[in-house]
């Protein structure tokens, strides 16, 4: 059920959007989607299992492939990828905040388990490129969206708004992991940051359902097209890695699975943070955050197939 979830909500908020948004628009002008954010990168927190970082081995090679892919480099393929396309301006700032943005915090460990990877270096990878991307993706966005003309945008003020709502409430869920004795994988802490993402969304759209009324299949095309463009590119970088710092193949699969993937949550909170009708633009992040989670399976699971057994590299 987990698995169906999320898209099957997110399908729901969109539809609810569009017939009726004035629920979702009031509760968006009250100012709700940013403690949405807050309550997804709360609980992440308090699910992350600490102990399973690796406590030996060479994390550094892998370290920089990632922040140089995942967090510098991606960026400026999404810029180039949505001036070629020549995409809409909503749906260009979309996909230029999903390539600037940090990897997700549980399909990319999934997909590298799934693949027969080194789980650990994925969490560490994971929460490495999540923490350092709270400081580059303002100033990433700055450069490309400015350069661009789409927004202009000043940095510091993206900066502090991803502290308070993504920084301090990851490392308090954290840290709250010797206090609170709820099992990491109870019920409500599995689906409640599923439900925030639906909640965001869907009172995104609400206060957009003008503009989402007038989306046609030939744009939602571009938008595929753009997005598997961007996320094909970072996979192409990720495999052209393994020829210059000569990984393991389990870490280069954690590095696969980590770097080439974008976070939903964040995309979402850094339009919330822009405060503007984003109604286009979150729609391509949602497009992209499905064509990711497509591709990386089919290539998850056949890398799995080849490797065996895809229990057998999941050590420190």
């Amino acid at each position: 059920m987990n698995s169906y979830f999320l898209p099957i909500g997110l399908l729901l908020a969109l539809l609810v959007s569009m017939l009726e948004p004035f629920p979702g628009t009031l509760l968006q002008q009250r100012g709700l989607v940013p403690w949405m954010v807050v309550t997804i990168f709360l609980i992440n927190g308090y699910q992350v299992n600490l102990r399973q970082l690796p406590h030996r081995g060479k994390l550094f090679p892998a370290s920089m492939a990632g922040i140089l892919i995942s967090l510098l480099i991606s960026p400026l393929v999404g810029l180039a990828v949505v001036s070629t396309v020549a995409l809409p301006t909503g749906f260009a700032l979309g996909l230029v905040v999903m390539a600037t943005v940090p990897p997700t915090l549980s399909s990319g460990i999934a997909m590298t388990q799934m693949a027969g990877g080194n789980v650990a270096k994925a969490l560490f990878l994971t929460i490495l490129l999540n923490l350092i991307g709270v400081f580059t993706v303002p100033f990433m966005l700055q450069l490309t969206l400015g350069s661009a003309g789409l927004v202009s945008l000043s940095a510091l003020p993206v900066l502090k708004q991803l502290l308070l709502l993504v920084l301090i409430p990851f490392a308090i869920g954290v840290l709250s992991q010797s206090v609170l004795r709820i099992p990491q994988r109870h019920l409500l802490l599995r689906y409640l940051p599923l439900s925030c993402v639906i909640g965001t969304v869907w009172m995104s759209a609400s206060a957009s359902s003008d503009a989402l009324k007038g989306l046609d299949i030939a744009l939602l095309l571009m938008v595929a097209i753009g997005s598997l463009g961007i996320h094909g590119s970072l996979l192409l970088l990720c495999w052209l890695s393994r020829y210059i710092y000569r990984p393991e193949r389990s870490e280069w699969l954690a590095l696969l699975f980590t770097a080439s993937q974008k976070t939903l949550p964040i995309g979402l909170g850094v339009l919330a943070i822009m405060n503007r009708s984003v109604g286009t633009a979150m729609v391509a992040c949602i497009v992209y955050h499905f064509l990711q989670l497509f591709v990386d399976s089919m290539i998850a699971a056949r890398m799995g197939r080849k490797n065996g057994s895809p229990e057998t590299t999941n050590h420190a």
